[in-house]
C-alpha cells in the first residue's frame, strides 16, 4: 500500500478514532499515584532511560499511549519472540487495574515536560530531513510532533536509541506482525524503507528538534 493510499484511508477514519478515544474524563492527579511502577524503568519524570533501554514517555499523546499499554495488556504487542523488552512491558501493564487505570496513567505521562534525550548515535540531520520530510512527516508532522487524528505518536524526544531499536522491531516482525495491530502493519512497511544509515540520520534529525 502506498503512503498516500495509508494517509487518505487515516483521514477518512479519523472522526471515529477521535470520538472514541477517550472513554470517560481522565483522572491525571489519580495517574500519577499509579506512575511510581513505571518509574523504575522510564524515569520519575517519565524521561527515559538509555541504561534500562526505556523511552522517554513524557509529553507523549495520551491516546497513543492508552493505546499502546492495551496492546501490551491484551497481547498484541509483547509477545512476540524474540521480543525481550516487549514481554518485560507486558506484565508492567497488566498491572494497571482496569481501562479507567490505563487512562489515568496516560494522562499523567502526556501532561509532563517533554523530555530531550542525549544522542547516542551518528548521523546527518539534514540528509535525516530530507528521508524525514518525505517518508515520515506526512503521518508523524514535520517537526516530529506527532498527529492525533492520525493516530501517529509523537517521535521527536522518545530517544534516537528506542526509535532505532523499534524500527529494527517493525523490520524483524517483532512489531507490527499482530492482526490487530492497523497501525503497526503501516509502520512495518514503512520501516523497510529505510536502510541503516538513513535511519541514524533521521534520528539525527529528530535529535535536533529536541536542542
Amino acid at each position: 500500500m502506498h503512503l498516500k493510499t495509508i494517509i487518505a484511508k487515516s483521514l477518512l477514519l479519523a472522526p471515529l478514532f477521535i470520538a472514541a478515544s477517550v472513554s470517560h474524563a481522565a483522572d491525571a492527579e489519580a495517574g500519577k499515584g499509579l506512575y511510581g511502577t513505571c518509574a523504575a524503568c522510564h524515569g520519575q519524570a517519565a524521561e527515559g532511560s538509555t541504561a534500562m533501554k526505556a523511552p522517554a514517555l513524557a509529553g507523549q499523546s495520551a491516546d497513543y499511549l492508552v493505546r499502546q499499554l492495551q496492546y501490551f495488556r491484551s497481547g498484541v504487542r509483547g509477545t512476540a519472540e524474540g521480543d525481550a523488552l516487549g514481554a518485560q512491558m507486558r506484565p508492567m501493564a497488566q498491572m494497571l487495574a482496569d481501562d479507567a487505570a490505563v487512562e489515568n496513567v496516560s494522562a499523567f505521562i502526556a501532561g509532563l515536560p517533554a523530555a530531550s534525550p542525549a544522542a547516542t548515535v551518528a548521523g546527518d540531520p539534514v540528509q535525516g530531513n530530507k528521508q524525514y520530510q518525505s517518508k515520515c512527516g506526512a503521518c508523524h508532522g514535520s517537526a516530529g510532533q506527532g498527529n492525533d487524528a492520525l493516530n501517529s505518536p509523537r517521535l521527536v524526544g522518545l530517544g534516537d536509541a528506542y526509535l532505532i531499536r523499534q524500527f529494527e522491531n517493525f523490520r524483524k516482525g517483532l512489531r507490527g506482525s499482530h492482526p490487530d495491530d492497523k497501525y503497526g502493519r503501516q509502520m512495518k512497511m514503512m520501516a523497510a524503507t529505510l536502510n541503516d544509515q538513513q535511519l541514524k540520520d533521521v534520528a539525527a534529525f529528530l535529535n535536533s528538534k529536541t536542542e
